[in-house]
């Protein structure tokens, strides 16, 4: 049984790269040590560009090759020559020569399903406009990460506790981020915990001298100074990990990995060690840290908010257990909950009852569980959400009736629970590849973040009306679309600081917070409109005065 979190992961496994680097522009070269024998047999995939034996790249039509002026003759000749002979070959045999996935930097169209793609090329970043963002850092690890999630400060950890959030407006900014990673060693893995610090607003980056006094006030020190990394990490992995959460931000995190484990690891011998910046390596065997087998691996995990140290899991073969903290020590329910008939793809806890949980699975439906009730094979509410693998789910911590599903066919759904025999109240096709990730915005009961194996992220606003407008195909409730990222797998919303996203994908993590404050927006316009009126000097008004005849 094969779950399509499972495949995904195969997929990222393909685009691994051993080279350690942070830059502001991260690029991934994907090789596939082809487990297809024939070009044929491989899944669609627009973005593939084909290499001969000498590693020279095919010419494509949007491209050009620099060619040497003592070579160009012979080319000619050899064109000219083998022109009709390659053809045929080409539509005869399939070709046999080493593959490479290349991200494209171009808009491409399907001739099948006509529908709009971007991709990333090496030779050339997609062209953004910074004041799109309010604040942009990349940072790229040795091996790429299907999962992470935030470690908060203890003053964090109060105002998320007390649900206070705060807007961006105090720079510059540091997280810790906690990653498990996918190597291609198995041996190889480690759990990440990177502190990312002075991480200022990127807003004017492209424009110096416009920068405001109000952001300078806020922006204490010069944008031009580099953000920082530390890194430590926890090594002794047998496997790679598949999903990570932290315990309401705590340094403590549970993880799925590949051989079907569930770890719950204590972090805070890293932490405390990060606080002071100093980077430090951990083997598992040193760190406090539980096991608990199960027969096939999983990817769904979640933490309660309301009952500190309850903990779910989903695994492939359908069966999801609680665990419950006892006397500073984790013990798992002996029995099971079995009520789907797929594998369990993402679960979550109410935001409001501690008992009620909710999961979704490739059988396509969205189940909740009133856990009070003792019935293992059966869920009190099941609503059949999509006809493809349902892959994620976010329950809305405001308006905690809505929770949204993402599936497999790039629809995302959102619900609402008081009425489970109707249909979605919101139904958005907007991306052309799976749905990896969905969250709503924590204080926020219609703001909403998705990711999709599109490569695409985007951001999206119900509480906004439908207008008219000169746009096709663009929904008004989209108010924002990230791009940049190779295979996007997952994002998460930071418990405190309003709007700031992490994501993380084949080429490394994106931290950022768009720009999306109307406010804002029209105060800088002010701000350019009274740019452009004119500078009147004093001496030139004292003439114009003196010209006037008061009598």
């Amino acid at each position: 049984m094969q779950s399509r979190s499972q495949r995904r992961r195969r997929i990222l496994k393909q685009c691994i790269q051993k080279k350690s680097k942070i830059e502001d522009n991260a690029h991934v070269t994907q090789e596939i040590d082809s487990e297809y024998e024939d070009v044929s047999d491989m899944e669609e995939d627009e973005h593939i560009q084909y290499e001969d034996e000498f590693d020279d790249e095919y010419e494509s039509e949007e491209g050009e090759i620099n060619i040497d002026s003592e070579d160009e003759e012979i080319l000619q000749k050899e064109e000219q020559s083998q022109e009709q002979s390659q053809q045929n070959q080409l539509q005869q045999q399939p070709i046999q020569s080493k593959l490479k996935r290349k991200k494209k930097g171009m808009e491409q169209e399907s001739q099948e399903n006509q529908k709009r793609v971007w991709f990333y090329d090496e030779a050339e970043n997609l062209d953004f406009d910074n004041r799109a963002y309010n604040m942009l850092h990349r940072v790229t690890t040795e091996w790429p990460c299907l999962s992470c999630d935030f470690v908060l400060t203890e003053e964090e950890q109060q105002q998320y506790k007390n649900k206070e959030y705060q807007k961006m407006n105090k720079y510059p900014y540091s997280v810790y981020l906690a990653a498990g990673t996918q190597a291609a060693q198995p041996t190889k893995n480690q759990i990440y915990l990177l502190k990312l610090s002075k991480m200022h607003k990127t807003k004017y980056d492209d424009d110096e001298a416009s920068q405001s006094e109000e952001d300078s006030e806020d922006d204490n020190l010069s944008n031009d100074e580099e953000g920082q990394v530390h890194l430590s990490s926890v090594t002794g992995l047998k496997c790679g990990v598949n999903r990570i959460k932290t315990m309401n931000g705590q340094a403590i995190a549970a993880y799925w990995n590949e051989n079907g484990d569930v770890n719950i690891l204590d972090l805070n011998p890293l932490y405390k060690k990060l606080q002071s910046n100093q980077q430090s390596q951990f083997n598992l065997s040193q760190l406090h840290h539980k096991v608990f087998k199960n027969q096939h691996e999983g990817f769904a995990l979640d933490w309660s908010r309301l009952k500190v140290g309850d903990l779910l899991s989903g695994s492939v073969d359908g069966k999801i257990y609680l665990y419950q903290l006892n006397n500073n020590d984790w013990i798992r329910e002996n029995k099971a909950y079995e009520y789907h008939k797929g594998s369990v793809e993402d679960i979550q806890f109410s935001p409001i009852e501690s008992f009620v949980f909710a999961s979704c699975s490739t059988d396509g439906s969205l189940c909740i569980v009133d856990t009070r009730e003792g019935k293992h094979k059966q869920a009190q509410i099941l609503v059949k959400a999509h006809n493809c693998d349902v892959n994620v789910i976010s329950w809305n911590q405001v308006s905690a009736t809505l929770v949204a599903t993402g599936a497999d066919d790039g629809c995302f759904k959102i619900w609402d629970l008081k009425y489970p025999k109707n249909d979605a109240i919101s139904e958005i096709q907007f991306h052309n590849k799976a749905i990896t990730s969905i969250q709503f915005q924590p204080n926020s009961d219609s703001s909403i973040a998705v990711s999709s194996e599109d490569h695409k992220l985007s951001i999206w606003d119900f509480a906004v009306e439908n207008e008219n407008n000169n746009e096709e195909d663009v929904p008004d409730q989209l108010m924002f679309v990230h791009q940049g990222q190779k295979d996007l797998k997952e994002l998460k919303y930071h418990p405190v600081y309003y709007e700031m996203i992490v994501s993380t994908s084949a080429n490394g993590f994106n931290v950022f917070k768009p720009t999306l404050d109307e406010e804002e927006k029209k105060s800088e316009q002010s701000e350019e409109d009274q740019a452009q009126i004119p500078v009147i000097k004093e001496e030139d008004l004292n003439k114009y005065f003196q010209q006037m005849s008061i009598q």
